[in-house]
């Protein structure tokens, strides 16, 4: 059977992990108050993580290092990427004696800046932001240039510079890099930041990154012949926890009316964290499904059922997107739908399948959708950097709550270069309304990428393009 590049050709590094981590901490003063302050257990620690593959993870490495430090430790994994009012408010009424707050993966957003001036709040994320919130303590490579990699790793870096680092941490840490993209052991793809992670530990899960034989995942979006177990895993974890887009099945069937998808999969994951043994010889997806107890691995089985379905069914509709233009060499395809499950996921797959038959060198996949009456979403995928997604999504956040200020709060956007989103939850906003803004940034954008082909980009329009994601337009232009 062939083998995985990223086996064939381990990650070469002299930087060893504790090192990397040490030069960190000289460096980020957020991070040293971070570590001081989980050296200090008073009250109930409430963590929120977001509730994808990398904020579950996330979570659950945070709350085992706590834990270890002596603290009581509370995680909630709310939906929604900003951490709503009601959602902190929830949370403080549950534990009452509530120390400081932890957000996870889930922006360095400016809006946090009202918790962190009523309560003692502490961010660890990797998210880029246009304005980072005040009266916060913040831990974010991202801040001023992104870096590539999760928040998993930076938890479990963290937890590393605490002393509480195990076996099981360097699992979930693997599982939240392989759902934020920042490994792909199939291509052999890695980020730079997680090399020395990788060498030092991630290796101790060789079974994990080894070619199978099974159905290829959504993160095997550059490649669809083979998969790892390691993106099967993945894939199971953001099927069962709605995968940060609130794909849950509450409706589907009686035992799941009242379950929280997120929760229940962070459960199942807290409850094999005894099994690292196991963990290390499986083989197949059955066999890791196997490892979780009941009742917990009937209800994730049964999610998981029906979040192929929905793969299925949603791949074909996604036929209609068209390709409406080039920003240097990226190729822009639009998808226009309403109600189609699974849109960002698959949306990558597809991308994957439109790039390959036109022979583009990059793409980029914009898809508006009307999930209800009520809410209108936008998700952006590329295979490439040169044009951002994630400010495609901030810019599109920032216009439309300067329009609506109204409903500032329900209007969040942003992420990666390769991946990003904005989520409009009032049918105040119309689907209409957010469908002609990002035709208005397309066409900004397609106005510029002109500009910068004839020579004729300068002043204020440079900064507009970079602030709009083209990234290849330089920040100088004659």
């Amino acid at each position: 059977m062939e083998e995985a590049l990223l086996l064939k050709n381990p990650p070469a590094t002299e930087e060893t992990y504790t090192h990397q981590w040490e030069d960190i901490r000289n460096r980020e003063p957020g991070l040293v108050r971070l570590l001081d302050k989980i050296a200090r257990p008073q009250g109930t620690a409430l963590i929120f993580s977001h509730d994808d593959p990398d904020g579950i993870t996330s979570g659950l490495i945070f709350k085992r290092m706590l834990q270890k430090k002596g603290w009581k430790a509370a995680l909630r994994l709310p939906k929604e990427f900003m951490l709503q009012p009601s959602q902190l408010a929830d949370g403080l009424k549950e534990n009452p004696d509530t120390g400081p707050i932890f957000l996870l993966d889930k922006g360095t957003l400016a809006p946090y800046a009202d918790y962190g001036q009523k309560h003692p709040l502490y961010i660890v994320d990797h998210h880029p932001t246009q304005k980072a919130p005040i009266d916060c303590v913040i831990y974010n490579p991202s801040l001023e240039k992104y870096t590539w990699c999760s928040t998993s790793i930076l938890a479990h870096g963290i937890s590393t510079l605490s002393g509480t680092r195990d076996l099981f941490d360097d699992f979930l840490c693997l599982i939240g890099l392989k759902g934020d993209w920042a490994i792909e052991p199939v291509k052999g793809l890695l980020a730079d930041f997680v090399k020395p992670f990788l060498k030092e530990f991630g290796m101790g899960y060789q079974n994990l990154l080894k070619i199978v034989k099974e159905r290829p995942t959504q993160f095997d979006s550059e490649q669809r012949e083979v998969t790892c177990l390691l993106s099967r895993i993945t894939e199971f974890v953001h099927g069962t926890g709605g995968g940060g887009f609130s794909y849950f099945y509450h409706d589907r069937h009686p035992d799941l009316k009242k379950i929280d998808h997120a929760g229940c999969i962070a459960e199942g994951l807290e409850a094999i964290s005894d099994k690292v043994d196991s963990l290390k010889k499986i083989t197949s997806l059955d066999q890791f499904v196997g490892l979780i107890p009941e009742p917990s691995r009937k209800l994730l089985q049964r999610m998981f059922g029906f979040f192929l379905e929905d793969w299925e069914n949603a791949s074909k509709t996604l036929d209609t997107t068209a390709r409406i233009l080039r920003l240097e060499d990226t190729a822009i395809y639009l998808f226009v739908g309403v109600k189609v499950p699974l849109l960002p996921m698959i949306g990558s797959i597809k991308l994957f399948d439109l790039k390959k038959k036109a022979g583009d060198k990059t793409a980029q996949i914009i898809m508006v959708s009307s999930v209800s009456d009520e809410y209108t979403h936008v998700s952006v995928r590329g295979t490439g950097d040169r044009v951002h997604s994630g400010k495609f999504c901030g810019n599109m956040q920032n216009t439309l709550q300067a329009r609506f200020p109204e409903f500032k709060s329900l209007i969040s956007g942003g992420g990666h270069p390769k991946a990003a989103e904005c989520t409009i939850k009032t049918g105040k906003v119309t689907f209409f309304q957010v469908l002609s803004q990002a035709m208005a940034q397309l066409n900004e954008m397609r106005d510029l990428d002109l500009l910068w082909r004839d020579g004729k980009l300068s002043g204020k329009p440079v900064a507009k393009a970079r602030e709009i994601g083209l990234e290849y337009v330089p920040q100088t232009t004659i």
